[in-house]
């Protein structure tokens, strides 16, 4: 984590590259189960992503070089989210797609406005 947040110093200080992103995804990869994920937002901004792989937490985190500022934007538990099996998600779900698959690929076309709408999910997408 620490390795995430000097990276975050690198864009406060105003330096951020491809150079300075593989240096911190290179020290939270030899870190304590945390894993990262930086992604810049412009010439300014990078948004870090923690994953603290023990505890199962995420962090997300915007570093501001404009402002000198790292801001946390959210901190989440994911211990229970990995009892989920689809969540938010758009048709086809898993559910369908290992049925298709059961049938041998019969069925394997996406269900029609109509027999989507009977399902009270998002309409599909236009053929």
């Amino acid at each position: 984590m620490v390795a995430a947040l000097a990276g975050a110093g690198l864009v406060a200080a105003g330096r951020w590259d491809a150079a300075a992103a593989a240096e911190a995804r290179a020290g939270a990869a030899g870190g304590q189960g945390v894993v990262v994920s930086a992604t810049p937002l412009g010439d300014n901004e990078v948004v870090i992503c923690l994953v603290d792989t023990s505890r199962e937490r995420l962090a997300v985190y915007v570093a501001d070089a404009r402002r000198s500022r790292l801001r946390l934007l959210a901190v989440r538990d994911l211990s229970a989210d990995w009892a989920l099996s689809d969540y938010n998600n758009d048709p086809p779900l898993p559910k369908d797609i290992r049925a298709r698959a059961e049938r041998g690929g019969q069925g394997a076309r996406p269900p029609s406005p109509a027999e989507d709408a009977g399902r009270g999910g998002p309409p599909a997408p236009p053929r």
